[in-house]
């Protein structure tokens, strides 16, 4: 429940009894905070500003102001939130909700969308979100167990022989788990990694989560969500390894796909249905487990399996690249569909008939080395020309005006069209227009690649 001051809600109130906003703080630097102010500027008369890590040369422009600092440092957000008398404050990374951003901004009585700490512990805690499906829908995730003793959990692993997925309890940066037969070769490494996780408090905690190993095809179900409203969109699925037909190591995503219409190819009406109540149970669970309502962007990704469809995780805010997917065929207004969640106003999302595709460029190295730069020249003028292309940045300028991707990734091109296939050659003719050394998947919104996860199904189904 947010409870405002007098002279705050009569500030953001217009005539007709409707918040109305006039400034708002973005917090993020990245891909999908660049796409996410490219929606909000839309509207007429909004002052946009934003607290970044890193200075993003693609949100820049955009600016009416912006403060360079640390995600972990909260008194600073919202004193910088204060200073410039922000309306609406929109939290689109991990680590300041983690840290109770949004607690901190609703005791200062600062209007903003993202969940509160102990909802932000769905993302942050994994602990605390599987024990709470397995109360309120066991069917729904894998069987786990939670350690703190390095030998308890390689007895368990052992007693599973092994076909484990292996995870830390808190936030890796998308990088964290392993799954024996993939990142983890052998028992032998299945073992170092338990004791590496615990010992090293690896996502801030001492405990280990061993969970059996589940095979099937992921999809992703990003959410707009406020008490009992929930406003899906369109199922995406994401390319986490680093080389085509899906080999090499895991990153933070080398792209992602989204079909026509909801559904991806892999996908019946009825896995859609089954996450989406997924969903509404885990939000159901938590308000009645905590008496806390939750909001903000909710992301669930989902494995579709021989024994149905499987909660593989929750960010409690938007997927970076999925969320880029989703915003360039959006048709609601972006700032409208949040205040309208906070008014408690029945609405529907509606989205263009448009598959995309989206794909990152990488420094070479990428991911074993970080902070790297991307030494890259784009002919931006050639890439305007080709209809329904876009391109936004994960990395920033370092000292010397170069660019440099941190712990993030490089640069997203996405486009839209009719098919998947079509979304690609516009990918693929954009990339063509980048010069310097970078890498990226060729392969994704291919037909092959598409053709592998049908048959992927279609073999696990029999």
């Amino acid at each position: 429940m947010i409870v405002w001051k007098d002279e705050v809600k009569e500030k953001i109130m217009n005539e007709k009894n409707k918040l109305s906003v006039k400034r708002i703080l973005v917090i993020g630097s990245w891909a999908k905070e660049q796409i996410t102010i490219e929606h909000l500027s839309r509207n007429p008369g909004i002052e946009i500003f934003s607290y970044m890590d890193i200075l993003n040369p693609g949100i820049i422009p955009m600016l009416k102001g912006y403060q360079i600092g640390n995600f972990h440092d909260i008194s600073a957000i919202v004193k910088y939130a204060k200073d410039q008398k922000i309306d609406l404050v929109i939290i689109t990374t991990a680590s300041p909700l983690s840290e109770g951003l949004v607690d901190e901004l609703q005791a200062n009585h600062i209007l903003a969308f993202g969940p509160v700490c102990l909802a932000a512990r769905l993302e942050a805690n994994k602990e605390f979100s599987r024990k709470l499906l397995q109360k309120y829908l066991p069917s729904a995730i894998p069987h786990f167990e939670v350690f703190d003793n390095p030998q308890k959990a390689i007895d368990y692993a052992e007693k599973l022989d092994w076909q484990v997925a292996v995870k830390p309890i808190g936030l890796t940066e998308g990088l964290g788990v392993r799954v024996f037969g993939d990142q983890l070769k052998n028992e032998n490494e299945v073992k170092k990694y338990i004791r590496k996780i615990i010992n090293n408090r690896i996502g801030g905690s001492s405990k280990v989560i061993i969970e059996e190993k589940i095979e099937g095809e992921e999809f992703t179900i990003q959410c707009f969500v406020h008490g009992e409203h929930i406003l899906p969109t369109p199922a995406v699925q994401d390319f986490k390894k680093l080389l085509c037909k899906e080999k090499g190591p895991n990153t933070a995503s080398m792209g992602s796909i989204s079909q026509k219409g909801h559904l991806l190819h892999f996908m019946e009406e009825k896995d859609y249905e089954t996450a989406l109540e997924i969903i509404r149970i885990t939000l159901h669970g938590f308000q009645k487990e905590t008496g806390i309502t939750c909001s903000g962007f909710l992301y669930g990704q989902f494995m579709v399996t021989a024994k149905g469809v499987k909660l593989i995780e929750y960010n409690f805010r938007p997927g970076d690249p999925e969320w880029i997917n989703t915003l360039i065929i959006l048709k609601n207004n972006l700032l409208d569909v949040i205040l309208n969640l906070f008014q408690g106003e029945e609405q529907a999302l509606s989205f263009e008939n448009q598959a995309t595709v989206c794909k990152y460029i990488v420094p070479e190295g990428y991911p074993e080395k970080l902070y790297q730069n991307l030494d890259v020249n784009i002919d931006k003028e050639a890439i305007q020309k080709i209809e329904g292309i876009s391109y936004y940045y994960s990395c920033g300028l370092d000292s010397k005006g170069k660019l440099n991707v941190g712990t993030e990734r490089g640069i997203a091109f996405v486009a839209k069209a009719p098919t998947i296939e079509e979304a690609n050659e516009k990918v693929e003719k954009a990339i063509s227009l980048v010069k310097g050394k970078f890498h990226y998947r060729k392969d994704i919104g291919t037909k092959d690649l598409i053709d592998s996860k049908i048959d992927h199904i279609k073999r696990l189904s029999r």
